[in-house]
């Protein structure tokens, strides 16, 4: 066991420095980037430096790489090094038409599904379906833990309230890896070989032999909307859910080692279920009851801002707010007039689900004390369009129909 350690932590130091998790490093930079562009346009500024967030995912991609290769390693699943480069560019290749299909359930799913029916590329379908198994497992477990942070709260249109709060949840991590591979003469082996030991047979995904370990890298990204829940109570649901798809996914591959049958199921559901589980889990929150509806009477908090009076007086997000020192408060001029004439000790009253709650602060100084809350308003024209993130050839095949269906206008 002191031998499987050492390599591990050997491999996985090299895939922390290889020119891949570099790149995946950069590609998250841009990505978090523009995220961070798109909150300072809601917010009037940024929460949060672009550095640190990548810090902080990175380190949480850091930990679920350590754990998933620990579980690659230790139940024995291996794949070969031919599968991961026809995956790869397949994966990045459909992203041209959808974002979200960098997934390799979607790649994995088709290049199983291939080899099923041609006998090309020759791959082992139980251990590519067991791998998308474990790294969705990884995935629900970031998603639980980290998938709420950083959510950005927005203005939306509903088809039965107008307008709601809600919030934008992004996230992605660069996860370095290390895999199990068979041993090739076109790949130099940098760690040394394993032998197999005798718990690797219980699984039934190989014969005997010798592997050995490749470093990897990989970014697992997720997104969504929480309208009919808080984030972290969206993200937590979210995660549950896939989690019990990666257990599924993981078991049909252990179990279908020398069952073909239950091969091409895996194939099939990889990409299906997963994309049923996004669309569910999209609709689910454009078509319920959303949590954070104006108000008849007060305000509804969407956030509380960190540093800011109102975070210190323990306001949270859902709170509606109905009166500034027994002054009733209707609108957000009517509560800017009330605080302007506010003297230093302040008290506010609030439903918090039904319940009558005051919060109090005595220090209060109108020149410098912000209460730092935003609020759903009743009317705006500002309003955040939940759209999918299409890939190229979608954008640019629709702009080709736009503009040939203008050009017939016109003529």
């Amino acid at each position: 066991m002191a031998g499987f350690i050492k390599l591990l932590f050997t491999a996985f130091s090299q895939s922390i420095t290889s020119f891949l998790y570099l790149l995946i490093i950069m590609a998250a930079y841009l990505q978090i980037k523009r995220r961070a562009q798109l909150e300072e346009t809601w917010l009037s500024f940024m929460r949060d430096t672009v550095m640190n967030r990548l810090m902080y995912v990175m380190l949480y991609g850091m930990i679920a790489g350590l754990i998933t290769s620990s579980l690659i390693i230790l139940t024995g699943i291996h794949v070969d090094i031919s599968t991961i480069i026809v995956i790869w560019p397949l994966a990045l290749l459909l992203t041209f038409l959808n974002e979200r299909y960098l997934c390799f359930s979607y790649a994995g799913g088709i290049i199983a599904l291939i080899s099923l029916l041609f006998g090309w590329p020759k791959i082992d379908v139980s251990g590519v379906i067991s791998i998308i198994g474990i790294l969705h497992f990884t995935e629900s477990i970031l998603i639980i833990l980290d998938g709420h942070r950083d959510a950005l709260p927005v203005i939306m249109e509903h088809k039965q309230f107008k307008p709601i709060g809600a919030f934008v949840l992004s996230r992605l991590w660069p996860v370095p890896l290390v895999v199990l591979i068979r041993p090739d003469s076109s790949i130099p082996i940098l760690n040394g070989l394993l032998s197999t030991p005798n718990w690797w047979l219980s699984f039934g995904l190989h014969g005997e032999g010798e592997l050995m370990l490749f470093p990897l890298a990989i970014l697992l990204e997720y997104s969504g909307l929480a309208i009919t829940a808080r984030p972290k109570e969206r993200t937590r649901s979210t995660g549950l859910l896939l989690g019990a798809y990666s257990l599924l996914i993981l078991g049909i591959g252990i179990l279908s080692s020398n069952r073909i049958w239950l091969q091409v199921i895996g194939a099939i559901i990889m990409p299906v279920l997963h994309e049923t589980i996004l669309h569910y889990s999209r609709s689910s929150q454009l078509g319920g009851k959303p949590l954070f509806g104006a108000p008849w009477r007060g305000l509804r908090v969407l956030e509380v801002l960190p540093e800011n009076l109102g975070q210190y007086m323990g306001i949270i997000p859902g709170d509606v707010l109905l009166n500034v020192n027994g002054k009733k408060v209707n609108s957000e001029e009517m509560l800017e007039e009330t605080l302007n004439r506010s003297s230093n000790y302040m008290w506010i009253d609030l439903s918090r689900d039904g319940r009558a709650v005051t919060v109090e602060y005595r220090t209060y100084k109108r020149d410098k004390d912000k209460l730092g809350v935003l609020f759903v308003p009743r009317k705006t024209s500002r309003l955040f369009l939940a759209q999918e993130q299409h890939g190229l050839a979608y954008t640019l095949w629709k702009r080709i129909i736009e503009h040939k269906h203008t050009k017939e206008v016109n003529e």
